[in-house]
């Protein structure tokens, strides 16, 4: 029982004192998508554990969809057995500044661990898209929350690639 205190102590400190946003290999800039996602900074690593429920991690900021890149590739480590998978998400928008509704999104082939997988998420934007914004999210198999260092993201990066993601398309 005082491990477990222990342990949540530690987690409470962390994200108080930790910054909201982390940046990629790239210069991306991403925040935590909820306050309880536990994010550490390891060089170009990013570190992080998830609450249970929905799928949480990282966002990036809203980036220009025209003259961009083709694909999104990341190197995934999942150390803690309790996150059933990690996942690139990609959502679409259009409109480039704010808050604004998406209108498509597109997700990578999840990696499921533990153990190391790179996730490649081709980007092609849905007609009348302007903007998007990159995800990192990761679901639990069950519990209230990850190891704080449930699984490392490294090498997040914008490419060329060739393949086509399938969109789901959101209800206006």
């Amino acid at each position: 029982m005082r491990r477990v205190l222990r342990i949540s102590l530690a987690v409470a400190v962390l994200a108080a004192v930790l910054p909201a946003e982390a940046l990629a290999d790239d210069g991306w800039r991403f925040r935590r998508t909820s306050p309880r996602v536990d994010l550490v900074r390891q060089g170009p690593a990013l570190v992080l554990g998830v609450p249970g429920g929905r799928a949480w991690g990282l966002e990036s900021a809203l980036l220009p969809a025209s003259g961009g890149p083709t694909a999104i590739v990341a190197d995934v480590e999942i150390a803690d057995p309790q996150v059933r998978e990690v996942f690139l998400r990609v959502a679409w928008y259009r409109e480039a500044t704010g808050r604004p509704r998406q209108v498509a999104i597109a997700d990578s082939a999840p990696a499921r661990g533990p153990g190391r997988v790179s996730l490649v998420l081709p980007l092609a934007p849905p007609p009348g898209a302007v903007a998007y914004r990159v995800r990192v999210l990761a679901r639990l198999e069950h519990g209230p929350a990850s190891q704080p260092d449930g699984f490392t993201i490294e090498g997040l990066s914008a490419t060329a690639g060739q393949a086509r993601p399938a969109l789901t398309r959101l209800r206006p």
